[in-house]
């Protein structure tokens, strides 16, 4: 038999015969690069999970952010009418 006949041969047994080709690829090691990959898919999945479960923490912190920056805000402007306030008592105080 010459070489390309047995290529021939092998490339329609790979094609038609599935447990030719399962073996074939257990031979040049694709069942552990499945293997691995699976296991850095399970992985991936993890670290994803945890992106997500920072993210709703983060976006909470965020949240928080925003509020005490308007609570900030609003105490700036109450103590700015106080200060104006305590100014006009005073200016009426130097008048009498």
């Amino acid at each position: 038999m010459e070489i390309g006949d047995l290529k021939a041969k092998i490339f329609a047994l790979l094609k038609e015969d599935e447990e030719f080709r399962y073996a074939v690829a257990g031979m040049l090691g694709l069942d552990e690069i499945l293997r691995r990959l699976e296991k850095h898919d399970e992985r991936f999945n993890e670290i994803l999970s945890r992106l997500d479960s920072h993210d709703e923490k983060f976006n909470e912190i965020l949240r928080r952010l925003d509020m005490h920056e308007a609570e900030l805000v609003k105490l700036r402007e109450d103590f700015n009418k106080l200060r104006l306030e305590q100014i006009k008592i005073s200016e009426e105080q130097v008048r009498l």
